[in-house]
């Protein structure tokens, strides 16, 4: 198997035009306006005889809609100042797992905050109210309709989780990073684009990206959208508008960050190159931002290395 998408040369500097509609920003604006008004009623229960060089938490928060959202708070065993903060998000399909996963950035001098995914693997679940069918899984539900689609309150979700976080005196609310990959990666950059206290943010080969191209060219989840379209095609327009306020190319130029991080494979044929490029080249130019380009690797990314580049990048940018 070679190139799953065009020349680096050609990469670089792919810069699709927006698909953002003229409600664009007023969509998004109601939406976190309105998730603000709902209470949090975050709960931290101490998990004891986890790992004894950390503090363990498991977590609770209300969404948007009242879901219960779970996750895992950890610091360090004792915690003299406040810390730079982690809050990590989950590629498709998964849960928030063992706290564990956690310990790296525990080692890395950081508090840390892993959000559970609504209604995909872990311990969270969903209200979903659609008007029309989906396909398997989640990404098709609601899909024309953008005040029902799924990604709508689990972007909030993103934004909300960064307000828990903010509030541990732990935490340096002044020092966060939202990072993920796959769909965590897409999540890293809806939070960014949402909350104004996410100071830098690193996705990872991410997701939910240029849509019009993904779909013709990747496999994996995005196939899921292709077989709506396929026993709908009346829908496709439709679809696609819906999809333009959820696109990651679009949410990039919202982001109010310091730096940011990114990584790509580019022989990665569920997020193909292009898709990244798309969001990374659409960041705002106050944006100090750099990508690791991985030639050979698909959608592992630069898998173990780029987990200990990305916490030498995080222990720099956040250092003050």
């Amino acid at each position: 198997m070679g190139s799953v998408d065009w020349p680096l040369e050609k990469l670089v500097d792919y810069r699709p035009e927006s698909t953002a509609r003229e409600d664009f920003d007023a969509f998004w604006c109601g939406a976190r306006a309105a998730s603000d008004q709902v209470p949090l009623n975050a709960t931290f229960e101490a998990v004891d005889d986890v790992l004894p060089g950390a503090r363990v938490f498991d977590v609770g928060f209300d969404g948007a809609d009242g879901v219960r959202v779970k996750g895992w708070f950890m610091t360090p065993a004792v915690v003299q100042e406040p810390l730079p903060t982690v809050v990590q998000f989950i590629g498709y399909s998964g849960g928030r797992d063992y706290p564990h996963a956690l310990a790296h950035h525990v080692l890395n001098g950081f508090c840390a905050f892993i959000m559970d995914s609504r209604g995909q693997g872990g311990q969270t679940g969903q209200v979903l109210a659609s008007s029309h069918g989906g396909m398997r899984g989640f990404i098709t539900h609601g899909i024309i309709n953008k005040e029902e689609y799924y990604y709508r309150n689990f972007y909030l979700d993103t934004a909300r989780a960064v307000d828990v976080v903010r509030a541990r005196d732990e935490v340096d609310g002044d020092r966060i990073a939202a990072i993920g990959g796959s769909q965590g990666g897409a999540l890293t950059i809806a939070c960014a684009a949402l909350s104004e206290h996410v100071r830098v943010m690193a996705p990872d080969v991410p997701w939910l990206s240029h849509f019009e191209r993904s779909i013709d060219i990747a496999v994996g989840p995005y196939e899921e959208i292709t077989e709506f379209m396929k026993k709908h095609p009346d829908q496709i327009d439709g679809a696609f508008e819906t999809l333009s306020y959820f696109d990651n190319m679009n949410l990039a130029e919202k982001v109010k960050v310091t730096d940011a991080y990114y990584s790509v494979g580019l022989w990665d044929d569920i997020c193909p190159p292009s898709t990244v490029f798309a969001s990374y080249n659409r960041l705002p130019s106050s944006v100090n931002k750099s990508i690791e380009i991985y030639r050979y690797n698909k959608h592992e990314g630069g898998h173990n290395l780029h987990q200990h580049r990305k916490l030498q990048w995080l222990r720099k940018t956040l250092a003050s």
